[in-house]
């Protein structure tokens, strides 16, 4: 019967104990929305040439506005804000004067993403990439290969999360691919033999772009 007391009194004191802690005390950790999440994404919008890309003069891009560029990444978290990531953008871009003529873009990037955080569930997003890009032109009968380059591109976005697990974007990205100097395969000259070609001018093009992304897990 004694034991039977003590043991009613002891949970009689640890009630009182539990009653007596304020509701502030207790901290309900939230689970990062970011940290350690994979991110898989595909984006599609257009793009507009600027600089050598555009330009009309004889030997330069003078390419059409406007093309369809599409994208697909993915990109890992490390860190609550920021991520490192993988890129596979395309575009085929016409020529001005003659639209059988096209130029197809092929760029692999790696990236850093940097989400600033804001109190709601829409967040700016900050992102630098580098790596190369195959240029490939076209017509109708023929396509000649140039070799690749170096190409990096830098913009921002906005990133809303409307749930955990999905994400919706819209960014713009510039991109810089230097083809100036690059090497193209299968040209000849009028005799039937071979000649040294390059492209003539860079890769310069903006992006702007939407994007769906799933996060995992």
């Amino acid at each position: 019967m004694r034991s039977a007391r003590i043991l009613v009194i002891i949970a009689v004191l640890a009630a009182v104990a539990a009653a007596a802690v304020p509701a502030s005390a207790v901290r309900v950790a939230t689970r990062p929305l970011l940290l350690n999440r994979t991110a898989v994404s595909g984006y599609a919008g257009g793009g507009l040439p600027v600089g050598e890309f555009s330009d009309s003069r004889p030997g330069y891009g003078n390419h059409e506005s406007w093309p369809l560029d599409w994208a697909a990444e993915i990109e890992y978290f490390f860190g609550r804000t920021w991520s490192l990531g993988f890129s596979i953008a395309n575009s085929t871009w016409q020529d001005k004067d003659d639209p059988l003529l096209e130029t197809d873009l092929d760029t692999y990037s790696g990236f850093l993403r940097v989400v600033i955080p804001t109190a709601s569930a829409v967040r700016p997003y900050l992102r630098a990439g580098m790596g190369g890009v195959d240029l490939e032109f076209l017509d109708v009968d023929e396509r000649f290969d140039a070799e690749s380059s170096f190409s990096f591109h830098v913009g921002g976005g906005l990133l809303w999360l409307p749930t955990r697990w999905m994400g919706i974007s819209a960014q713009a990205l510039y991109y810089d691919g230097s083809t100036d100097d690059a090497y193209v395969d299968g040209f000849f000259d009028i005799d039937g033999n071979p000649v040294l070609t390059v492209v003539g001018f860079d890769v310069q093009y903006w992006s702007f772009t939407g994007g769906l992304s799933f996060f995992f897990p």
